[in-house]
């Protein structure tokens, strides 16, 4: 985490939660922006109307976006250099701490972190609701990197093999990433959390839809979930700009929202490397990635 994290932790650690909380807890890039507009829409009763006019990030804010801002980096954010201060709230949360900003929100919150369960109030599954999306780090490594791109524009000169070394060595922010899904899949039983894979979500989001509108004792109507299945499809959520255009026309935070395209990108010697950083990370543990198959996990 960066320094500036040392500042923040024990609030964040302690925050009180409350019981009608929904919170969603994701590594960077695993569905995050996508979970966060179903939900929403589902505790809302399917406002289409608001969710168009107010941004996400707003709906739905980022607990840790100031611990994540280096010290050096207040004042530029400030002065919206580059652009930033308008990137997913972060000239707010340069004036006042994100955390403190959601503890003085009214109930309910909508909460989304980055953080594994470990660096979030103890108390957290058992007073309030936690939705879990995990995802093939593969391809997770593949979308990080487009985001740095994106974010960074030029001052990025990091080709993909530079930035998968970062990754598979834990130097990236959030990282290391199977231990962070592992904190949340060992809890996976627990009544107030519910644990999904962003693949699952691709198979078939009219299904997961139903499953999460269960967990949040929500009931909809078939025609209603085929209407907010089409709203949450890749080419609309693109178009999307209160939850995909964070930066005017520059930063498109929703990609491609595929499986597998990790392939189109790494070279037979990263594969190799991924295959042995799976093999390495899964040893002892029971997670069951949908697209990690037995072979790749027990034959090193």
């Amino acid at each position: 985490m960066p320094g500036s994290f040392k500042k923040h932790a024990e609030h964040i650690y302690n925050m009180n939660v409350r019981p009608d909380d929904i919170w969603v807890i994701t590594f960077p890039r695993s569905g995050t922006t996508w979970i966060q507009e179903l939900i929403w829409l589902l505790e809302n009763d399917l406002d289409y109307e608001t969710a168009k006019q107010t941004p996400l990030f707003a709906r739905f804010p980022m607990l840790e976006t100031t611990s994540q801002i280096p010290d050096v980096a207040f004042e530029l954010i400030k002065m919206n250099f580059m652009n930033l201060g308008k990137f997913q709230g972060l000239g707010a949360a340069a004036r006042v701490p994100s955390w403190e900003s959601i503890e003085r929100a009214s109930s309910p919150r909508f909460i989304k972190t980055h953080l594994p369960l470990s660096m979030l109030p103890p108390r957290l599954l058992s007073t309030a609701r936690v939705v879990y999306v995990a995802r093939d780090p593969r391809d997770v490594v593949v979308s990080y990197f487009y985001l740095h791109k994106m974010v960074a524009r030029n001052l990025c000169k990091l080709h993909f093999h530079h930035f998968w070394e970062a990754f598979r060595r834990d130097l990236l922010p959030w990282t290391p990433i199977i231990a962070h899904t592992n904190e949340a899949w060992v809890q996976r039983h627990h009544p107030n959390l519910h644990f999904l894979f962003y693949e699952d979500l691709i198979k078939d989001l009219p299904k997961e839809i139903k499953r999460i509108s269960s967990f949040l004792g929500r009931n909809y109507s078939e025609e209603q979930t085929k209407q907010l299945a089409h709203h949450l499809s890749f080419d609309n959520l693109r178009n999307n700009k209160t939850v995909n255009n964070t930066v005017g026309d520059t930063v498109q935070f929703v990609r491609k929202g595929e499986a597998g395209g990790w392939k189109e990108h790494f070279d037979s010697k990263m594969e190799l490397q991924a295959e042995e950083f799976i093999v390495k990370r899964l040893r002892d543990l029971n997670i069951k990635y949908p697209t990690i198959s037995m072979f790749e996990t027990t034959h090193l």
